[in-house]
């Protein structure tokens, strides 16, 4: 082989090599930019210049059968603290994801930087820095909330709670899994109250009637999942009333759905009592948490004796929401 010959083949093999080592870096390449896509993926960053209604923190896209989101207002540390301690401790290691939802609009820096250092420490807040929290701002706040739990959280039921009740959290799971995973409103109803005039729950812009929808009591309910999210895709042309409850039933009131009534939610203004069949109880101090808890562990009873302050009622679907709900059923909890 002359030396020609020989230059040629030499640059050859350099010419493909050169080519080898590019493939292989591209692949390379192309491996590390997939990867990056996949962790991007599973990743939110929840940045107010984006969701407008998260604080700027980065969490992980989160997925539970069961979803608890419990109302809470940024002073009430020592209810949250109870809840912790007490209800929320029995989930173990059923699929169910918590959080205590703030609006932080109207905080000063210095409000906002304790809570920071709550959420660091137990990772359970949801943070809303569109909504500032008041008696006046309820159903907004449902609302942001909705939107994020529909962007970051993969999710079947959806219960809404207040920081002031008490739930039977594994029993109410476990009566979950038994019913429909879709159009389900779950809770105890009221069809037959009459729009508030006056007082903190005035309603200023509600015409429908004289009476509201029918909605289920505020104090817990629950939701599937795709009703969440045909509130989200219609919530700007929503209107926002006093009560988030009352705001929620009339959202809903248009859609074909199941309503299921259910007295085993003790969530009206004013406990009915105590029953050991309640899945939510309402109206508790953290002293009376703790009571029922040390209770259930004890003995496996929510009560240390059962009781009845008020009485209860079926819903009736036949008549209209003025007759539905008759308060005359003393045998029921």
């Amino acid at each position: 082989m002359n030396n020609g010959k020989m230059r040629r083949h030499t640059l050859k093999s350099i010419f493909l090599y050169c080519i080898y080592i590019w493939l292989l870096a591209v692949g390379y390449f192309l491996g590390v930019l997939h990867s990056f896509h996949r962790c991007n993926e599973n990743t939110s960053i929840l940045n107010p210049s984006v969701t407008s209604d998260s604080t700027e923190l980065l969490i992980q896209k989160h997925a539970a059968f069961f979803v608890v989101v419990i109302f809470s207002a940024p002073a009430n540390y020592e209810r949250r603290l109870a809840i912790r301690k007490t209800w929320l401790s029995t989930k173990g290691n059923l699929s169910i994801k918590h959080f205590f939802a703030i609006g932080t609009a109207s905080l000063d820096s210095h409000q906002k930087e304790v809570l920071l250092k709550e959420h660091t420490e137990y990772d359970d807040l949801l943070i809303l820095d569109s909504v500032s929290d008041s008696f006046s701002k309820l159903s907004g706040k449902l609302r942001a909330i909705f939107r994020w739990l529909d962007k970051h959280v993969d999710f079947t039921f959806l219960l809404k709670v207040d920081d002031d009740s008490f739930v039977r959290l594994n029993a109410l799971y476990s009566e979950s899994i038994k019913q429909p995973h879709e159009r389900l409103y779950w809770g105890f109803f009221d069809g037959q109250a009459r729009v508030k005039t006056k007082g903190k729950w005035k309603e200023h812009t509600w015409f429908l009637c004289d009476r509201y929808l029918p909605y289920a009591k505020g104090g817990g309910y629950l939701l599937t999942s795709d009703l969440v999210h045909i509130i989200v895709i219609n919530s700007n042309y929503l209107s926002l009333y006093q009560n988030e409850d009352v705001a929620l039933g009339t959202w809903l009131a248009p859609f074909d759905i199941k309503r299921l009534h259910d007295h085993r939610f003790d969530t009206e203004f004013m406990s009915r009592g105590c029953f050991n069949t309640y899945f939510v109880t309402h109206k508790q101090s953290t002293s009376m948490m703790i009571a029922k808890f040390n209770n259930f562990i004890q003995t496996g009873n929510l009560c240390q004796t059962e009781y009845r302050d008020r009485n209860s009622y079926h819903y009736n679907w036949n008549v209209l929401p003025s007759l539905c709900c008759i308060r005359n059923n003393s045998h029921i909890p």
